[in-house]
């Protein structure tokens, strides 16, 4: 899928899987709003193509998730919260991300 193709389909489901590929050139035509390192599952990103926000992060199955997100209120309380499970995870919580909901 070309780059408009992802993001019209991302904005259609509540989460988008997309190749390696289709994210390089996600990065390299977007812009990079928020990165922040998770340190257990890559990176977790806001990404803003166009008037478009988009949270991209890497499941625990090594798939590249894209999700549209409305406003950047939003996607930095969802960054923060899935940055607050990866701290806990480092005590030993027990809790896990379900990267599909």
């Amino acid at each position: 899928m070309n780059i408009q193709e992802v993001i019209a389909s991302a904005k259609k489901k509540n989460y988008l899987i997309i190749s390696e590929v289709e994210l390089k050139e996600l990065l390299s035509v977007s812009k990079l709003v928020i990165e922040e390192n998770t340190y257990i599952s890559d990176k977790i990103r806001l990404l803003k193509y166009n008037d478009d926000l988009m949270i991209q992060e890497k499941s625990t199955k090594d798939e590249f998730l894209l999700r549209s997100i409305k406003t950047k209120k939003e996607a930095v309380a969802f960054i923060k919260k899935r940055l607050d499970i990866y701290n806990r995870l480092w005590d030993g919580c027990g809790c896990r991300i379900d990267y599909y909901k």
